[in-house]
């Protein structure tokens, strides 16, 4: 049976929806189209089911991907959903017309599930670094230590940037005490976890999620950090910055973040910080590979290398 000539991951994530495209050459994927669209799926989903408005943007992407692979011969799809899709139990027939509009079966991915691919994708460096990953979405954050390419501790938590906007932070302008609530929530949640990572070291932090590229870009934007990683002391200075502007437009221009972005960048950085001082973390590098090419390193393993 003929190798695919073409390899596809579809993340519909709580947020956006990513797809990317992978060509095989001589036994090696080269990168051929990577699309991102921010649907916002988690802030859409009530009691189960999704409303109209984000229906119709998740369908419209989903159309726009369909139409990009039907220009590829020969390709083999692994489409998954993420968190906000383990939360539509009550609307099957959306996840119908999901699959029908894409053209590709979609897998709900556990959060153990979803770590575990976030780990895979990450930990393609050094075979027997031990590293921490930390991936933080619009549903769900997930945490994971391994060694080399075997996780030893998972975690996954549906405490997400666009879940916890919508429970503590959905303000023009953002209060302290609101700050201060939603801090107490992310550290009870993060509490139930702990203890599955006593006892753990490692010696590189990993974080692959926009949300943890957006914080390091907006403290790269105010000067107080390099680009690409994520030091505690630098980290912590950007909390009071969240109070000081008077509305989202001008945070926003503080920071030189897209508004989209803004709406929901107090939330996952909360989840940041907290997480940094819980595992006493003092500095994170920058992954450009993340839940994506999980999927795909499952898809053609062993055969390929990934560029």
């Amino acid at each position: 049976m003929n190798e695919p000539q073409y390899v596809a991951a579809v993340d519909l994530g709580s947020n956006s929806f990513h797809l990317v495209l992978m060509k095989n050459e001589n036994n090696r994927l080269v990168p051929v189209d990577c699309r991102r669209e921010l649907v916002r799926l988690a802030a859409g989903v009530d009691a189960g089911r999704i409303n109209h408005e984000t229906r119709g943007r998740a369908l419209r992407c989903l159309s726009h991907f369909n139409q990009l692979l039907k220009a590829y011969p020969n390709v083999a799809v692994s489409a998954v959903g993420t968190s906000a899709f383990r939360m539509l139990y009550q609307d099957q027939n959306f996840l119908r017309l999901a699959e029908s509009t894409l053209g590709q079966p979609i897998r709900i991915l556990t959060g153990e599930d979803e770590a575990l691919y976030i780990y895979r994708g990450v930990s393609q460096g050094p075979p027997e670094q031990k590293r921490f990953v930390l991936d933080i979405g619009g549903g769900s954050t997930e945490m994971i230590v391994g060694v080399g390419r075997e996780p030893l501790a998972v975690a996954s938590l549906e405490l997400g940037c666009v879940t916890l906007t919508s429970e503590f932070l959905d303000y023009d302008s953002l209060p302290q005490s609101q700050l201060n609530a939603c801090m107490d929530f992310v550290d009870s949640q993060l509490a139930t976890i702990s203890d599955r990572f006593k006892g753990l070291s490692w010696d590189d932090a990993m974080g692959s999620s926009g949300t943890i590229k957006a914080v390091s870009w907006a403290m790269h934007n105010l000067g107080i950090a390099d680009e690409g990683i994520i030091r505690r002391k630098q980290l912590d200075r950007l909390l009071p910055v969240l109070t000081q502007a008077g509305n989202q437009q001008q945070l926003s221009h503080l920071l030189e973040l897209n508004p989209r972005r803004i709406a929901v960048f107090a939330a996952g950085y909360i989840i940041m910080h907290r997480i940094f001082h819980l595992f006493d973390i003092q500095e994170m590098r920058i992954s450009n590979k993340a839940i994506r090419e999980g999927i795909i390193d499952e898809m053609i393993a062993p055969p390929y290398t990934v560029d």
